[in-house]
């Protein structure tokens, strides 16, 4: 009687909502509607709203770092890998889809907040394991510490998804070009 398509729609829905609105923002309701599912399916296949939230946020969470993980393990140089990151396919009116999630309740749930937190600590340490491999292999010399351009560039990039959603304007890309500028000001290739 209930299909595992329909539960992938109401994740599918899910994600798309809190995207859009949040987690605070989006009702059951909502999810019911956009997925096509009724009442009855919704609570077959999620208890609640939290655990629907914790499934789709893990989704989202395993494929954002799949992503990354493509570009920063990818061929080429690290710049070159970095720079694949760095132009991912962006939507900056509708900010990160991991950082927008911050600033709403789901942060307020352990559970919830520890897949937020996964995401960004995955980020942080697996540049940072690049920058001091290659530092390492002698690839690259560093003008300032690994652990402070790391951190620079995952905060300047959520800045700008910040700043292009309070705005209403798309900063992204100039980000970008300004953390490309700032690597080849504080990154020597040898």
């Amino acid at each position: 009687m209930y299909s595992m398509s329909k539960r992938n729609d109401i994740l599918d829905a899910t994600k798309a909502l809190f995207w859009e609105h949040g987690y605070e923002a989006t009702s059951p309701r909502d999810i019911q509607e956009m997925s096509g599912a009724g009442q009855g399916s919704f609570y077959h296949h999620f208890k609640s709203k939290r655990d629907l939230a914790y499934e789709a946020i893990s989704e989202v969470v395993a494929d954002r770092i799949s992503l990354f993980e493509r570009d920063i393990s990818g061929p080429g140089a690290l710049r070159e890998r970095i720079d694949r990151f760095l132009e991912q396919p962006k939507e900056p009116l509708k900010g990160c889809r991991i950082g927008r999630m911050v600033w709403d309740g789901a942060v307020n749930d352990l559970r919830l907040r520890e897949l937020l937190e996964r995401y960004f600590r995955h980020l942080e340490e697996r540049l940072l394991s690049e920058f001091k491999a290659s530092v390492a292999a002698g690839e690259v010399e560093l003008l300032i510490p690994a652990e402070q351009l790391v951190l620079t560039i995952l905060t300047t990039l959520q800045g700008a998804f910040t700043i292009s959603r309070a705005s209403q304007t798309q900063r992204v890309d100039d980000v970008v070009v300004s953390v490309q500028s700032l690597l080849d000001s504080v990154m020597v290739q040898k």
